[in-house]
């Protein structure tokens, strides 16, 4: 049966979009023996009901709220420094260490505490490690995605936290205690000032680091858990008595803009630009199947592209051979490989579209068209 877990996750938080093959098993043993892991686990201590009474309750009831089986081992680190929690695992497996730093425990009462664990369990849940590490991308293009999509998972885990410690209130603290390092005694949780900062941060065109940073900044989580709990689904599947504003779609949609104003656009335009280039090759290799570009199809090439476009690239044609064009139009397409598979989705439906239109269906035109096809899939 689908767990509710699945039912709340983030959209755009999507494994689908990569393609990724579930099982990894003989890479993932091999991450798994991490030098860095090891080192943790034999500074820390593993979290029993005798040792820990506070954190083991805790964890319990999480397990309890997210209705999912407790097949993980936690240890609490030494670590005054860092507020962070850490879930180490390998794919595929059915359990995994959960590490909390000694600071976290300190800093977050039971129910904060709780976001957390939930937060760290999910990751497990979704399989988030599936997900390729943004620094082994190939081109800035993948790098820039691979890191959106790494943010939307941290979208779907804060939903978890907030639904394994089943109050807002707590979730949104614990965000602002771990973001500042502070306690209770020294923060006024006055969320609607935290959301004017955003409303600055967005204003200010957003801020370049964060389109490199693998995680959204507290103000977008904080605000994604506010949308989250305002929606039709969230009332809907726990029996509230409120209605909610939006639905989760919505919600899903306004997250993801929100995310995108304070990394600035340039994510979009990155992949824009290569969906452009490559219909435009894409285009071009289709009508050269029969080795000319008639009139008519220079005309329904200025109709997709505008005439700019097809004056330079019928300069382009009377300066180059086959080879030359062949060697642009796949290299357009290396780079579109790389895009997520919603905007490969896109480039195909258009190139469809391109081929029902052209002059002749010749075996030649079929195999450009068809050998474009295969690199997108």
């Amino acid at each position: 049966p689908m767990n509710f877990l699945d039912k709340f996750r983030y959209s755009f938080d999507n494994l689908n979009e990569l393609s990724v093959t579930k099982n990894q098993s003989t890479e993932t043993k091999a991450n798994y023996i991490n030098p860095q892991l090891k080192s943790l686990l034999s500074m820390s201590v593993k979290v029993t009901p005798e040792i820990f009474p506070r954190v083991a309750e805790a964890i319990d009831q999480v397990f309890d709220r997210l209705k999912i089986k407790n097949n993980f081992n936690f240890f609490i680190t030494s670590n005054h420094l860092q507020t962070q929690a850490l879930c180490a695992m390998m794919p595929q497996s059915t359990n995994a260490e959960i590490i909390i730093t000694s600071k976290m425990i300190d800093l977050l009462n039971s129910k904060e505490l709780q976001s957390v664990i939930g937060h760290e369990v999910s990751h497990f849940y979704y399989q988030h490690s599936l997900y390729p590490n943004p620094n082994q991308a190939r081109n800035k293009a993948e790098f820039l995605n691979l890191l959106h999509l790494s943010r939307a998972a941290e979208i779907s885990s804060d939903r978890a936290g907030f639904l394994g410690s089943g109050s807002l209130e707590h979730s949104l603290r614990s965000m602002l205690k771990i973001t500042s390092g502070l306690g209770d005694e020294h923060l006024q949780f006055n969320f609607s000032s935290y959301l004017n900062q955003l409303r600055e941060l967005a204003e200010v065109k957003g801020d370049q680091t964060q389109l490199y940073s693998t995680h959204p900044t507290f103000l977008n989580r904080m605000q994604a858990l506010i949308w989250f709990s305002m929606s039709h689904e969230y009332h809907e599947f726990f029996e509230t008595s409120k209605k909610g504003v939006y639905d989760l779609k919505t919600v899903d949609q306004k997250i993801n803009e929100s995310i995108k104003k304070v990394t600035g656009n340039e994510l979009d335009v990155s992949n824009k630009e290569i969906i452009d280039r490559s219909l435009l090759f894409g285009a071009l290799w289709i009508y050269l199947g029969d080795k000319k570009f008639s009139k008519q199809e220079q005309e329904k090439f200025t109709k997709r592209f505008g005439n700019k476009t097809t004056v330079s690239i019928l300069g382009l044609l009377n300066i180059s051979n086959m080879p030359i064009i062949e060697k642009k139009v796949m290299s357009a397409y290396a780079e579109a490989s790389i895009l997520l598979k919603s905007d490969r989705e896109k480039i195909i439906k258009e190139l469809k579209e391109i081929y029902q239109g052209v002059d002749e269906h010749s075996e030649d035109t079929k195999q450009n068209f068809e050998r474009l096809i295969k690199i997108l899939n």
